[in-house]
């Protein structure tokens, strides 16, 4: 069996990149490949044999540049992974004169493995795969956004914007850092060893384009979910779901400032993921102020059977983003139990949420509108219609079988 190598800045679950690389990785036998890992050392990984491949941490056990203490070696060891990194490519190569393997398929590699592996692997003659999982080939901060607006400003202009609005952690030196690591990547045309980009929606592959890259060279993939594993369930316990962390581009504040609008319905309850902290003092005050303590519920971080069941029982799931999100797996995993989905009509949500379909779309940042939305899908029977509909649409639109027939075009 030909061997791939899956490349990612780390090798444990911290959020969908990693969820989507083991399921990959459990997977890819489907289309004869074995999977050999290369990642960074950190003491959460999962056990692997490959693991004296990984290369070393910026920092530590530390992962986002603001954790990382700034020692000399850290410093460095930051330029390096911005820029070009030497002891990405020597372990790599070593990896692949070990492994002999067929295809390079990264996911997430930037600030960390760097660019270089494309390189690397290429002048090796292994077929290069990259897939994206969000907006960092395109945008100093990731995620289009200044502050809580989205932000296209580098989108195909100048990376300077990102230096002079401190796009990168609200740091000057860090966004230096990061722009001009975009520019030397640009510059020194590392990505042309990269044979195809996959996007997960038409939204990103667009906005790939509209940044400069080869659109000959962008392929959208629908990602998967195997659903064939999960039981519908149309019933419900009288709650929405927020799903996520409490992060501002995440727009929870939306969700429970709606409740307050939901007055007509004193039994229904939001139930958000996550535990509140000191840092979500506006959420605090939303409800302490809407006298909503009672109607809001903080469940904590939930994962595995308890994850499924509180998915399982709610009415439906609320996406209130106020960025472009890329293609967030939980709402895939609310069609598959089932459940409709009510998102903020931006970037991609227009794509994967059929209004009036799967689930219904509101304006961005309108906690009202959101209101209104909530109480229509509360009418009739539409939770179950939506929710029909919403598992259809993973049975036929997002299956392993497909994901894998079109990966594994690319790669051969």
């Amino acid at each position: 069996m030909d061997k791939i190598i899956v490349a990612n800045y780390r090798y444990y679950v911290s959020g969908g990149p990693e969820v989507y690389m083991f399921k990959f990785m459990e997977n890819c036998q489907r289309i004869g490949y074995e999977p050999v890992p290369f990642s960074v050392n950190y003491s959460q990984n999962k056990p692997s044999e490959y693991s004296k491949y990984f290369i070393s941490s910026r920092g530590g056990d530390s992962v986002y540049y603001d954790q990382i203490k700034k020692t000399p070696s850290s410093v460095y060891k930051t330029l390096r992974g911005a820029f070009y990194n030497k002891e990405a490519v020597k372990n790599l190569n070593e990896l692949i004169d070990k492994e002999n393997p067929k295809v390079l398929y990264a996911l997430q590699v930037i600030n960390t493995l760097s660019p270089s592996i494309f390189k690397a692997a290429k002048k090796r003659g292994l077929k290069v795969v990259h897939r994206i999982s969000d907006f960092n080939l395109v945008c100093p901060r990731n995620d289009f956004l200044m502050g809580e607006d989205v932000c296209e400003l580098c989108l195909g202009g100048d990376l300077n914007n990102g230096i002079k609005n401190r796009c990168y952690h609200g740091s000057k030196a860090a966004s230096v850092i990061r722009c001009r690591s975009m520019k030397y990547h640009r510059s020194h045309d590392l990505y042309k060893y990269v044979d195809y980009f996959v996007t997960p929606t038409e939204f990103t592959r667009k906005k790939l384009i509209e940044g400069g890259f080869d659109a000959s060279k962008i392929v959208k993939i629908n990602t998967f979910i195997d659903s064939e594993k999960i039981v519908p369930d149309y019933s419900n316990e009288g709650y929405l779901l927020f799903l996520g962390r409490l992060v501002p581009e995440k727009g929870a504040k939306y969700a429970v400032e709606a409740m307050k609008y939901l007055k007509k319905y004193p039994d229904l309850k939001l139930k958000i993921t996550g535990e509140l902290t000191e840092r979500d003092s506006e959420i605090k005050k939303l409800i302490e102020d809407n006298g909503l303590a009672e109607r809001v519920e903080f469940v904590g971080f939930k994962r595995g059977s308890e994850l499924a069941e509180l998915i399982s029982k709610c009415i439906c799931l609320l996406c209130p983003a106020i960025w472009y999100e890329n293609m967030p797996n939980t709402v895939l995993e609310a069609y598959a139990y089932g459940k409709p989905v009510i998102a903020s009509d931006i970037g991609c949500f227009s794509e994967i949420v059929e209004d009036h379909g799967t689930g219904l779309l509101f304006e961005p940042k309108n906690p009202e509108d959101l209101a209104d939305k909530v109480m229509e899908i509360l009418s009739g029977n539409k939770v179950v219609e939506f929710g029909k509909n919403a598992r259809k649409k993973v049975e036929t639109e997002y299956t392993p079988e497909m994901h894998f027939s079109m990966l594994g075009k690319l790669f051969n």
